[in-house]
């Protein structure tokens, strides 16, 4: 069974993360393109982050989509991950971070359980460029407005900056890799 997702410890750690580069909220806030309120109510725990506003907020922080959900993994240049980590329930995906390795924040690896049913959220729009690869199930995938079926064994290539969702009928599993362009992270450390 995942573990769930403790949404008072993510929002600590986006907070913990914002005060650490001295950011307000206001600042966050443009880097990220996400509202102030946004922030403030995911920040309280009153709010549950998706993976596209997870991956604004590491990249507008300088650091991993896990360190936000409390992998600590950091301060090795080789990770390894089992089959079964625990994976963390986020809005009918289950999601284990499968990267660490600390010396590259441009790539974000993630194995997601995609639920069927799962609550139809907007869909979801970030910068960079994202990869997935439907390891079993058939993905249902949102990319601009359009319904592309993705069987098992099939791949997509995509501009992240495109609204995108990922829906399901049956349990399917996925391998996403989320790449933000090395620039926009020197922009952000500067």
């Amino acid at each position: 069974m995942p573990s769930a997702v403790d949404l008072d410890a993510v929002g600590q750690r986006l907070k913990s993360a914002r005060e650490t580069l001295g950011l307000t909220l206001d600042q966050l806030s443009e880097r990220s393109g996400l509202s102030k309120a946004h922030l403030s109510r995911l920040e309280s725990g009153e709010r549950q982050a998706s993976i596209g506003a997870l991956v604004d907020l590491a990249t507008a922080l300088g650091v991993r989509v896990g360190s936000l959900l409390g992998e600590d993994t950091a301060g090795s240049e080789l990770a390894t991950f089992s089959a079964d980590a625990p994976r963390r329930a986020a809005g009918g995906l289950e999601i284990a971070v499968c990267s660490g390795f600390s010396g590259s924040r441009s790539i974000e690896a993630l194995r997601v359980r995609v639920r069927p049913r799962r609550p139809a959220g907007p869909p979801v729009q970030h910068r960079g460029e994202e990869w997935l690869y439907v390891v079993s199930g058939t993905l249902i995938f949102d990319y601009d407005g359009v319904d592309y079926t993705i069987p098992a064994g099939s791949a997509v290539h995509f501009d992240a900056g495109r609204p995108h969702r990922m829906t399901a009928r049956v349990i399917t599993e996925v391998l996403l890799v989320s790449a933000t362009d090395h620039t926009e992270l020197s922009r952000i450390h500067h």
